[in-house]
């Protein structure tokens, strides 16, 4: 079997509500969909979906970057030799790491569907049947707006909330402290200040908001600022967690080396599934959890994140929970079957590759022209 062609299809969906972090805003989701064509008539499906306020690639240049550098590389190449293509992959360009991650994921749901196995068992077999925690994103706004989505979306059964702050401190702990006494001491709080704060002129608030028992922070300081995670690190009893600071293996072996994070957040969108299995691996020799985050994918996107959270034991799925439907961000999503049950629960079946599959009718309709 060889790779004949990859095919990509740049898309838009419309979010059910703005999504506004400290680094920027977005009231739609921006994809592209990534085929990977065999001379066997098998395809592998994949998703890229960079964020703009967050991330160096746009669709235009993952678009870009892989019919012009990883395409021809993988022209010819047996997909199921995965390490030869994945190096491949990752060497073709400097950075561009949703790129990259994008045809990971294709590529893993080809060699599944080739060895009629579930991608899971390409990354090492189940070490969880089912996954019952679910998370909800909680974006910027007034600290009543915001008590009022995380309630709503605990009514749907979320028990993990990510609170998005970083813009005004003071503000912040309001937000913060708002949406615990909407959802109650027993839910999972943890903030992502997405690079917002300067290290040493918010430890005040973040030692404030320490009171209300977050599970972590999530990257507080720009993700070039180490010594900033570092200080943080030691200065604070609530777990330190790197995000944007920790895009390949070798950022995190710096983070780990110098005491910069407590907690690795994986996202399956920004590494793909073989870096994101590396880093997981580096984490677990080190005795350092992992967590999981998103980066809003649609349906494609999604099951690869599930997948690897069923087959990782490293990933502390109860701590900050699990990304689930892309329905509850998005007003459509482009797969035919979901990988969340109707009871809201990640369970995986035993189908090979991803187990999903697109619909080309909405392909077709968030086509971006």
């Amino acid at each position: 079997m060889k790779i004949t062609k990859i095919e990509t299809i740049a898309l838009t969906v419309p979010l059910l509500r703005p999504a506004v972090i400290a680094s920027g805003s977005a009231s739609t989701g921006f994809h592209v969909l990534i085929r990977i064509h065999t001379d066997a008539g098998l395809i592998g499906l994949g998703e890229a979906s960079p964020i703009a306020s967050t991330d160096a690639d746009t669709p235009g240049s993952i678009v870009e970057v892989i019919s012009k550098r990883i395409a021809p590389r993988l022209a010819g190449c047996d997909p199921r030799r995965m390490q030869e293509c994945l190096a491949l992959i990752y060497t073709a360009i400097p950075g561009n790491q949703c790129a990259k991650a994008g045809v990971d994921i294709a590529l893993h749901d080809l060699v599944g569907k080739a060895l009629g196995v579930p991608v899971y068992q390409l990354l090492g077999g189940r070490c969880r049947d089912a996954i019952n925690v679910i998370e909800a994103d909680i974006w910027i706004d007034t600290p009543e707006a915001m008590a009022t989505m995380a309630k709503e979306a605990a009514s749907r059964g979320v028990s993990a909330f990510e609170i998005k702050i970083g813009k005004d401190p003071a503000v912040d702990l309001r937000r913060v402290a708002a949406i615990q006494k909407a959802v109650g001491p027993e839910a999972r709080l943890r903030i992502d200040c997405n690079e917002g704060y300067a290290a040493g002129t918010e430890l005040r608030v973040l030692r404030a908001m320490e009171a209300l028992d977050l599970v972590y922070i999530e990257q507080p300081v720009p993700r070039w600022d180490i010594d900033g995670m570092r200080r943080l690190a030691d200065a604070l009893d609530t777990p330190i967690c790197a995000d944007q600071g920790a895009y390949t293996p070798q950022d995190v072996m710096r983070l780990l080396s110098c005491g910069a994070a407590d907690l690795i957040c994986i996202k399956i969108p920004k590494s793909g599934l073989f870096h994101a299995s590396t880093i997981n691996a580096i984490c677990e020799t080190a005795g350092v959890r992992c967590t999981l985050g998103s980066m809003l994918p649609l349906g494609l996107g999604a099951a690869a994140i599930h997948h690897f959270a069923i087959a990782m034991r490293n990933v502390d799925v109860e701590m900050g929970g699990v990304y689930g439907s892309p329905l509850d961000y998005f007003v459509d999503d482009i797969v035919q079957t979901s990988t969340v049950a109707a009871d809201g629960a990640i369970r995986l079946s035993d189908a090979p590759g991803l187990g999903v599959s697109v619909d080309e009718e909405k392909i077709a309709r968030y086509r971006r022209t």
